[in-house]
């Protein structure tokens, strides 16, 4: 993909921002000409109590001043213990939309302070420090952006150190940017949307951000049109993810479809978000990688996007699972799989933070993509019936992952993903397959490989233990391939393969250069943004030193988690409750995952109370238990719906009768 870029300049590089709290000197964007910006201190002058910046801005403070090193000129800022805050300032009337800029150079072998952005309550807003430098002397730039999402009577800026090893700061600048700097590519594609579904849009958006979740009934889509190179296509679009991150300021994540006969660029479906979501250029290169190895993953790619003409900057575009997925790998079109992670986020609406457990594993039913598609079609409903006993088979730990994996693919998979240090793929409600019927197994596919935030890994090899280990269910799901001998020699074999220096240095040949061009197109718009290719020479070299160490296999090993049956309390989440099945003409299946007992009272073929049929006798099922057989109920002949009630909170519910074959249980 080509890129256009010569209207746009490389804007600085980072934000270290610096307010001693309550010392702050303001500047007030009301009263403030914009001439008076960007703010630059070099530290060499000071006044008073405070360093004087070139358009004479007061930055606090200058007794933190010192000769000891400097990146320009005598003097640079020392922060540590004794004077804890520094470089500090803070801004007034500042408005929604408002994007701050701030770089400054710190000393490589002194101490990381950390840069802070906070309200007028001293909330903290935004926090950064340096990345890792591989230099051991020197200077490093930082640059930290931030992006207003409200209005803000004041922010406060500054770094912070208690440490009683120094921090050496020089030459800070500071820009502010009245809207934030959006880039337009030559792959630019214009969105455009009815102003009723553009309000609906923002109605969602804000019910997001304050329950905390994109939560389903948040995801419906409105129909548009997409321009691209002179067409317009037919599309339907839905916001997308599970955190409000993907709807903060106005670069909102997307799940597009393509409408009619239509395509853009060979897909049918796809979707659209910050760059930032899926840690920038780590994921893109790591689907090249794949696509290379034959390993199925997303096409993943850079564009620019508009919507209803107004500029939304660069997004990282990415297929979603569709039957072109499998045309571009040669795979015979079949069901892509995945288990239900509606229950998980129940649990988290309106309480994001809640990490309480809930049966949300071992509630989820095997769903596949393409519903419809997949239920009108013979062949396709046939072959989802067998990939889905595969799947309730991978969960059940009960099988021999022989029986369900081809183990050298799995393996190659897995140590693709130590080679790109990748954990956020292993989730359970994170992973998808494909059912291939030329194999009758499943086959992973790579996606979701980067969290966007630093995740805290410190394992090199995902499958070297020094001793046995226990996991519970969904984390135990990715570990039993461990248990596997035939795997393990797999894998290890892939292990040695991917981390040699000669692939290595393949991969730098293959993608360095073009992994370089877009950093640079990136900083456009993401200026503390830096990437090096070098990283996964970094985690190859781990993965060596670690495998010399990695002879014996020790067992991982599976609990069950306790459940706390108080934490239900007077809550019910439909995709953790009762669920019900037709085994035959005159058999119904029921399964209780809700953590209470519950009445099943009636049944008919729409979900208004009113019409409900009552069974002659209550059925009741007991709280959740693991392995509980299923409660077989004869009926006289099928219905839709089946009306109950939680013991807990004593509410009449509804649930539809699940239409997918060996989905649950």
């Amino acid at each position: 993909m080509k890129f256009f870029n010569s209207k746009y300049k490389l804007i600085f590089s980072l934000v270290l921002l610096a307010t001693a709290i309550g010392l702050a000197i303001s500047i007030d964007f009301k009263k403030e000409k914009p001439t008076r910006f960007p703010v630059f201190c070099d530290m060499e002058t000071t006044k008073g109590n405070h360093f004087l910046s070139d358009n004479n801005i007061l930055i606090t403070n200058s007794s933190c001043q010192t000769s000891k090193f400097s990146k320009s000129g005598k003097y640079c800022a020392k922060i540590d213990s004794e004077i804890p805050f520094g470089l500090g300032c803070s801004f007034k009337n500042l408005k929604k939309g408002n994007q701050l800029i701030i770089s400054v150079w710190e000393k490589v072998d002194g101490e990381k302070g950390h840069l802070k952005i906070v309200n007028k309550e001293n909330k903290i807003l935004k926090t950064a420090t340096s990345n890792k430098s591989k230099n051991t002397t020197g200077w490093e730039l930082i640059t930290f952006t931030y992006e207003l999402l409200e209005n803000h009577n004041e922010l406060k800026f500054f770094i912070h150190n208690e440490s009683e090893k120094s921090a050496f700061y020089d030459d800070l600048r500071i820009e502010l940017y009245e809207t934030t700097k959006r880039v337009t590519l030559r792959e630019n594609i214009n969105i455009t949307i009815d102003k009723k579904d553009y309000q609906k849009l923002l109605t969602y958006r804000d019910e997001a951000i304050n329950s905390g979740i994109i939560s389903k009934k948040l995801k419906k889509y409105i129909k548009g049109t997409l321009a691209y190179k002179n067409k317009t296509i037919p599309i339907k679009l839905r916001f997308k993810g599970d955190w409000p991150d993907h709807l903060k300021s106005n670069k909102w994540s997307f799940r597009v479809q393509v409408l009619d006969n239509y395509n853009f660029k060979g897909l049918k479906s796809f979707s659209i978000q910050s760059p930032q979501t899926r840690s920038f250029l780590k994921e893109w290169v790591m689907h090249l990688i794949f696509k290379e190895q034959d390993v199925l993953t997303t096409r993943y790619d850079f564009i620019s996007v508009c919507l209803n003409n107004e500029a939304l900057g660069i997004y990282a575009c990415e297929e979603h699972f569709d039957k072109e997925l499998l045309d571009s790998y040669g795979r015979e079109n079949a069901p892509i799989l995945k288990f239900n992670e509606e229950g998980l986020w129940e649990t988290r609406l309106n309480n994001p933070d809640n990490k309480t457990y809930f049966p949300y594993f071992e509630a989820a039913e095997i769903m596949p993509f393409k519903k419809n598609r997949t239920l009108n079609n013979a062949n396709l409903l046939e072959n989802f019936k067998t990939g889905s006993k595969l799947m309730l088979k991978y969960k059940s730990f009960k099988n021999p992952l022989s029986e369900i994996f081809d183990l050298e693919k799995a393996a190659k998979i897995y140590a693709l993903y130590d080679l790109g240090k990748i954990r956020h793929s292993y989730h359970w409600h994170n992973q998808r397959f494909y059912y291939n019927p030329t194999i009758n197994r499943l086959e992973h596919i790579a996606f979701d490989c980067y969290a966007g935030i630093e995740e805290g890994i410190k394992d090199v090899i995902y499958g070297f233990s020094e001793k046995e280990t226990f996991h519970n269910n969904n984390v135990y799901l990715t570990k039993q391939f461990f248990n596997d001998p035939n795997f393990v020699s797999y894998y290890k074999d892939y292990l040695e393969k991917f981390s040699s220096k000669s692939f290595i240095k393949k991969i730098k040949e293959q993608y360095e250069s073009k992994s370089d061009s877009l950093e640079k197109i990136l900083k456009l718009e993401f200026p503390n943004y830096s990437f090096d290719i070098n990283y996964i020479a970094d985690n190859a070299e781990a993965i060596r030193n670690t495998l010399k160490q990695y002879q014996n296999s020790f067992p991982y090993s599976t609990y069950d988690i306790n459940y706390d049956y108080n934490s239900i309390k007077n809550n019910y989440f439909p995709s953790i409750g009762l669920k019900a099945k037709f085994q035959n003409e005159n058999t119904l299946v029921l399964k209780n995952f809700h953590l209470d007992s519950i009445y099943v009272i009636g049944y008919g073929n729409n979900k208004h109370f009113n019409e409900m049929k009552k069974f002659t006798n209550k059925i009741t099922l007991c709280p959740f238990k693991k392995d509980e057989d299923l409660k077989k109920i004869k009926i006289k002949s099928k219905f839709k719906y089946l009306f109950f009630k939680p013991i807990n909170n004593q509410e009449i519910k509804s649930i539809k009768i699940n239409i997918w074959p060996y989905s649950f249980m």
